[in-house]
């Protein structure tokens, strides 16, 4: 039971750190959609996209990324037969015009978080790596410390294994809400040592028995 209810405070945790992402690119979106008009907003977020698809497309070459078509731009216009026929007034032709441009750049949006996520998909490697290590080096310290007889305390590693967690959930978030294209390496390398570091601080206070 106790199982199931952790499951699903992740996931949700994980969806919410998605939808606020996605939500922080978009109003980002329509601040320059509004500020600058759409060309310049589309081109920003095209070229976002580009930037953060440049940044692995070396790198991963044949893998899942190839498989969208991220460099397809949507510029659809309307082709339904019967509305093209209705004589519209200025309004209403202004304001299908603004419900195709909002519709574009949700889905521009949506694209370049999806490059995110597949970046961050490929750095699991990297984490793994980094968690096993400190689960190693943890270990290690942990048997030194009951060899000697150290204090035992188990307020420590349940509050390193909360925070750590938060720690987590709120750099993966601010990373993909960020606007801007920074190489993958700079982000998820300090993310994994920090990662490592919590892992092996949190190990080393675990209880003599298990």
């Amino acid at each position: 039971m106790a199982v199931n209810q952790h499951s699903r405070q992740l996931t949700l945790q994980l969806t919410l750190m998605l939808f606020l992402g996605w939500l922080t690119l978009m109003l980002w979106a329509i601040y320059l959609w509004l500020l600058h008009g759409y060309p310049y907003a589309f081109a920003k977020i095209d070229n976002l996209i580009a930037m953060q698809r440049d940044a692995i497309t070396p790198v991963y070459q044949g893998s899942l990324l190839a498989a969208f078509p991220f460099k397809d731009k949507p510029n659809w216009v309307l082709t339904i037969p019967y509305l093209s026929k209705l004589t519209l007034n200025d309004f209403a032709a202004d304001l299908l015009q603004k419900s195709q441009q909002f519709f574009q750049l949700i889905v521009l949006i949506s694209q370049c978080l999806l490059v995110k996520i597949i970046i961050l998909f490929a750095a699991i490697p990297l984490f793994t790596l980094a968690m096993v290590a400190g689960l190693v080096d943890g270990l290690n310290q942990r048997a030194i410390r009951t060899a000697c007889l150290g204090r035992e305390s188990s307020y420590v590693f349940h509050k390193l294994n909360y925070y750590l967690k938060k720690i987590l959930l709120i750099l993966l978030m601010l990373w993909l809400a960020l606007p801007i294209s920074i190489t993958p390496g700079y982000v998820f390398t300090p993310i994994s040592l920090l990662m490592g570091l919590m892992v092996a601080m949190t190990v080393c206070r675990f209880k003599k028995y298990l």
